[in-house]
């Protein structure tokens, strides 16, 4: 009897992901000067682009499928560009897998016996996907990507019995979740995920900027508005095993001698030597 069952080992996929928060500032800049609609799409598809390739690295340099390009005098440290994490995660076909770069926070919670519990809650950049490896190489991928933090506002609670007020922070989250079918190595692009910040600032000279009427001449107060856009660039990559016999870096580098090592002081080891041509082979 011939048993013609083949049983393969699960296969793994990679993710790679980019999560940057882009500025509003520059993409209003972009929207004043030129048509950032190519063939329908967005932005956030142009943009995408620029993470794919690698162009963006102190300037922003975009890129259009017809050729033409445009340079943008905004750099990442003037903070219109701030990638918030860069992680890669691999998972079995049909698993999920996760990531989060953040913290917990315990939050008080009433229960039905009239007790207070601590509840943990997570905030940060995070990640949750599950791929599925279809037939001819296609990477069917769930994925569903969150960034959450702390707020400056909070809620005041008070206990009978109990003095004072106490704040509880709040978590602000922008979340989404797609599911989509790509070929190893195609990337996509989640955005749209917009946050509005609006700080004020005052500032003055003590006491005499505190006055009812007067103190208006000696303080100056200062609004900052502020539109951030997160960006989500996923590529998919299957994981393939190494051939038995793949050379490592260090499989070529012989070690020091103990002359080399207490007269000459090296350290570090070193190739062989390259043969020299025409010499019979050890």
């Amino acid at each position: 009897m011939i048993n013609f069952l083949n049983v393969s080992a699960p296969q793994q996929v990679m993710l790679e992901v980019k999560i940057a928060e882009v500025s509003k500032t520059l993409l209003d800049k972009l929207e004043s000067g030129v048509s950032l609609g190519v063939g329908g799409g967005s932005w956030a598809s142009v943009l995408a682009a620029n993470f794919l390739t690698g162009t963006l690295r102190g300037g922003l340099a975009v890129g259009r499928p017809n050729g033409d390009r445009f340079g943008i005098a905004a750099e990442k440290q003037e903070g219109l560009v701030r990638i918030l994490a860069e992680p890669t995660v691999m998972a079995i076909s049909g698993q999920e897998g996760s990531f989060l770069a953040g913290g917990k926070i315990l939050i008080p919670v009433a229960t039905d016996n009239n007790k207070v519990t601590l509840e943990e809650k997570e905030f940060g950049v995070g990640l949750r996907f599950t791929p599925t490896v279809l037939a001819g190489g296609r990477i069917n991928l769930r994925v569903a990507p969150e960034v959450s933090e702390l707020s400056r506002e909070g809620v005041g609670i008070s206990a009978s019995g109990v003095g004072g007020v106490s704040i509880l922070p709040l978590i602000t989250t922008r979340r989404a979740a797609t599911t989509v079918e790509l070929q190893d190595g195609q990337s996509f692009a989640i955005g749209g995920l917009i946050k509005n910040n609006r700080t004020t600032n005052i500032n003055g000279l003590p006491i005499l900027g505190e006055l009812p009427i007067l103190g208006a001449l000696f303080r100056s107060t200062d609004f900052q508005h502020d539109r951030t856009e997160l960006l989500f660039v996923v590529t998919p990559r299957l994981v393939r095993p190494l051939p038995a016999d793949y050379q490592l870096p260090t499989d070529s580098m012989t070690a020091p001698t103990r002359t080399e090592l207490f007269l000459g002081g090296k350290l570090e080891g070193a190739p062989p030597p390259s043969p020299v041509p025409g010499a019979p082979p050890r």
